[in-house]
């Protein structure tokens, strides 16, 4: 009776096993997925980009989102192909390059003028909100430095990461031009 009884038990344990559903597969998402190439500029005007400050829920490699109120929620399976702080600087660098023809924009150089961006919110609500706000400031190799805000709010216009990522993209291109306005 007491090997019938274990026999049952086991062969419970084992169908339970089996019933288990796999975990999906991680996706990855690039943030400057579509480096655009830049021109060679002929010009002596050069401005480093330091290093993008982000909080800490933003440095690990997992997509968040903010559910409700104060509550953020790391994605499970989706997350960053790169590190963001270095994703976010390349597509910074790539559209300043791009709408601005004066000057030559960098990720070291000195002595030079230089940008610091500090990101303090960066991502997509459950209410269907994307956020980016921060500051960046502008520091002339002369000794000025300008402190300049920045809050940019737009609708998600389709569910889901793939979105979300594209639209915060498109953000980055817009804080490019802001910055590239205070220059």
């Amino acid at each position: 009776m007491q090997k019938v009884s274990m026999l049952v038990i086991f062969c419970l344990l084992v169908s339970a096993c089996g019933a288990m559903k796999q975990a999906p597969d991680t996706t990855y998402y690039l943030f400057d997925a579509d480096p655009v190439a830049q021109q060679h500029k002929v010009t002596e005007a050069r401005i480093k980009l330091e290093k993008v400050t982000l909080p800490d829920y933003l440095s690990g490699s997992q997509l968040v989102m903010r559910e409700s109120g104060h509550v953020l929620i790391k994605a499970n399976y989706h997350s960053w192909a790169d590190s963001l702080d270095e994703s976010i600087q390349r597509a910074l660098l790539n559209d300043l390059n791009n709408i601005n023809a004066e000057n030559e924009f960098v990720d070291w150089c000195s002595p030079c003028d230089s940008i610091s961006v500090t990101i303090e919110h960066f991502y997509p609500s459950a209410e269907g909100k994307l956020l980016l706000s921060g500051f960046f400031e502008i520091s002339k190799s002369k000794g000025e430095n300008k402190l300049s805000y920045f809050q940019l709010v737009d609708e998600l216009s389709v569910d889901g990461y793939a979105n979300a990522v594209r639209q915060m993209r498109a953000q980055i291109s817009e804080l490019a031009a802001q910055i590239n306005q205070n220059l």
